[in-house]
């Protein structure tokens, strides 16, 4: 059932307040970010927050206002690591990556669900293999294999930065995605060196 948000400032001012040290500690455990750039995100989410409230955009909210609002948090974070990172260092753990880039190490994890030992030829074609697939997959197995494979994060953090129901959907959409993926990869490995 939708809520509608409506707050006057004092109300509002008391909410990003209350929110800032649960908000603050989820984004610094999340995402690599200095604590300066972290307080300019919490700022810029804050005002979107009231301007989205101002402009009457809460009046179907389906979450609560805490969740909503780091929603909005997130996603302030994200499009700050956007702009700051263009290309992302190929063994750096401490981000989320760019949306084109493909990390070995982490292909090799997606690539050791499918095989076992090849030889060092055939590993370096399955990684061309293995990018190439995931680039062919509907953007919900892009967006789950890159969170939870390249960005590290947990299904409950998948579910909130990309509209999931709850964990569990997060969980059996990367059931789902691994199936396709691992048809895909045996028929081009079967194609390749049947």
């Amino acid at each position: 059932m939708a809520k509608v948000i409506t707050l006057q400032n004092t109300e509002l001012n008391h909410f990003i307040i209350e929110e800032r040290n649960k908000v603050m500690a989820y984004l610094r455990k999340t995402f690599s970010v200095s604590d300066d750039d972290l307080n300019d995100i919490y700022q810029e989410s804050s005002v979107a927050l009231f301007t989205n409230i101002r402009d009457g955009k809460l009046s179907n909210l389906t979450s609560t206002l805490p969740t909503y609002f780091l929603r909005i948090c997130i996603n302030q974070t994200l499009k700050f690591i956007g702009k700051q990172k263009k290309v992302v260092p190929l063994f750096d753990d401490s981000g989320l990556t760019n949306k084109d880039t493909f990390r070995p190490d982490k292909i090799d994890e997606l690539y050791r669900l499918c095989t076992e030992d090849e030889e060092a030829e055939k590993v370096s074609r399955s990684e061309i293999i293995v990018q190439s697939i995931i680039e062919s997959m509907p953007d919900t197995c892009k967006s789950v294999f890159k969170g939870y494979y390249w960005d590290n994060l947990t299904t409950t953090t998948i579910a909130d930065m990309y509209g999931f129901a709850n964990a569990n959907s997060v969980k059996t959409q990367k059931y789902k995605c691994l199936q396709k993926f691992r048809i895909k990869y045996n028929e081009l490995m079967n194609k390749i060196y049947g």
